[in-house]
């Protein structure tokens, strides 16, 4: 259908609500929660490039009360007695932030009239998926901002790309759009509260914080989750993606944050393609200042909370003040249940997901959404269901999960592998031992209902 036949709903113009209008939901109560101070902030200068950052406190914890960060994260787990990851967390929202914000350049000029085709910004992996220019600098400034922010040199990270294609004979003017990408982002690290390099990176140093992501993972140790660009083939296409991070220890993962550049904060217009979303933005401009797109969500294990905040590429500066609660979905009855499920053919079932569905009785069509974009929907209430189940010979990846997993269970959801077990993060690059599928629900009622549905039918399936 081209855009002059399309129809679209009365609510599509309208003005989308701002920070102050959305209403984020208040903590259950016996949880940890983040608290926020109530003293008047003060104004406090952007940090240099050659400080570290100012609002990291020298023991390891976030300093509050400050214009930029009048947040106190403060959650240790479960019973209170476990670890704060408090800095963590800080560092790792304002690193996907900044991710973003490469991905939302990178993204406009391939969209652009044969931007693509003509800058070779996008080229195919072996197994025919596609990786961009985002891809490699957006894992580039996480490796190194992650280091920098650690002083570990030596930090370790499992991320899904390599130097390979960039260091070959044939990829110099791919890595040198890479270089550009990257040292464009990191002169504005500062915006973010994090420091940048003293000087811009050349080709060599690109491929070193690349190859620094060569962890392989495993049951013991800490090590990050990086997926530079989820849903590239999204990305490309100028729709939904995520750049996903998450922290494991000892084979669990511990905190997760998404950011998802192009979501929606009408969860109506899911069911657009993004040039939809860009068109009727321009006949219809919304509301100087408002939130109506993009967010970072993030979460950290034990809290019982989740949290989004706008993007600072769209806001201009990180206000953690403006961060809003999260939760799950209350609909528990599959008529009134919304389910959503990849949008490639080549490593789900359809028809399997569809049959499933008939059989529990949901009876809304399916959302199919790129990227981990469908955890972050389940985590704001917007769908309650998401399956996944692979074709024979398919191997889930733990940077495909990590963050949207621990987000989900903080806010108040259930996600297990089809035989109701959770999943293993523990083994490797892999999550071995994934029974069929992946079921992710906004509640154990919906939950209990598909994982004895996949029981009930599976051996009819030629999956």
């Amino acid at each position: 259908m081209g855009c002059s036949g399309l129809r679209l709903p009365t609510w599509a113009a309208a003005a989308p609500p701002s920070p102050s209008d959305w209403d984020g939901r208040r903590p259950r109560r016996g949880a940890p929660v983040v608290r926020r101070r109530c003293s008047a902030p003060s104004s406090t200068p952007a940090p240099s490039a050659a400080a570290a950052p100012s609002h990291l406190a020298a023991g390891g914890s976030p300093r509050v009360g400050t214009a930029e960060h009048d947040w106190l994260w403060d959650c240790r787990g479960i019973g209170g007695g476990g670890r704060d990851y408090a800095r963590e967390m800080e560092v790792a929202v304002r690193v996907v932030q900044a991710a973003c914000t490469l991905c939302q350049r990178v993204q406009s000029s391939l969209l652009l009239p044969a931007s693509a085709s003509a800058s070779g910004s996008v080229h195919s992996k072996i197994d025919r998926s596609p990786v961009t220019v985002a891809d490699w600098g957006v894992q580039a400034i996480v490796s190194w901002l992650l280091s920098d922010c650690f002083q570990d040199e030596n930090i370790s990270i499992v991320a899904e790309e390599d130097d390979e294609t960039l260091s070959s004979s044939d990829g110099a003017a791919l890595l040198e759009s890479v270089v550009a990408a990257v040292n464009g982002c990191l002169i504005e690290a500062p915006k973010y509260g994090l420091r940048s390099p003293e000087k811009e990176f050349k080709a060599h140093d690109i491929l070193q914080a690349i190859r620094r992501c060569s962890s392989i993972g495993g049951p013991k140790g800490r090590f990050w989750v990086l997926d530079p660009v989820d849903g590239t083939l999204g990305f490309v296409r100028g729709d939904q993606y995520a750049v996903a991070l998450a922290l494991i220890e000892d084979g669990e993962v511990v905190l997760g944050v998404l950011g998802c550049p192009n979501y929606p904060m009408k969860k109506e217009w899911l069911n657009y393609h993004q040039r939809y979303y860009r068109l009727m933005s321009k006949v219809s401009p919304p509301t100087s200042g408002s939130w109506h797109k993009g967010c970072v969500m993030y979460a950290h294990r034990g809290c019982g909370q989740a949290w989004m905040q706008p993007l600072v590429h769209d806001f201009g500066k990180l206000d953690w003040r403006n961060s809003r609660e999260v939760r799950v979905s209350t609909v528990s009855d599959p008529i009134s249940a919304t389910f959503c499920e990849p949008v490639e053919k080549a490593n789900t079932s359809h028809s399997f997901t569809a049959g499933l569905a008939h059989s529990v009785g949901l009876r809304k069509q399916p959302l199919r959404v790129y990227s981990m974009v469908k955890y972050a929907a389940i985590a704001r209430g917007d769908v309650e269901i998401f399956m996944k189940f692979a074709r024979a010979g398919y191997k889930e990846k733990i940077w495909d999960h990590a963050a949207g997993v621990v987000i989900i269970r903080e806010a108040g959801g259930v996600i297990t592998d089809a035989g109701g077990r959770p999943l293993d993060f523990s083994r490797g690059v892999f999550l071995e031992g994934l029974d069929r599928g992946i079921i992710a629900c906004s509640g154990p009622l919906l939950h209990h209902r598909i994982v004895g549905a996949v029981d009930a039918s599976w051996n009819s399936s030629t999956l």
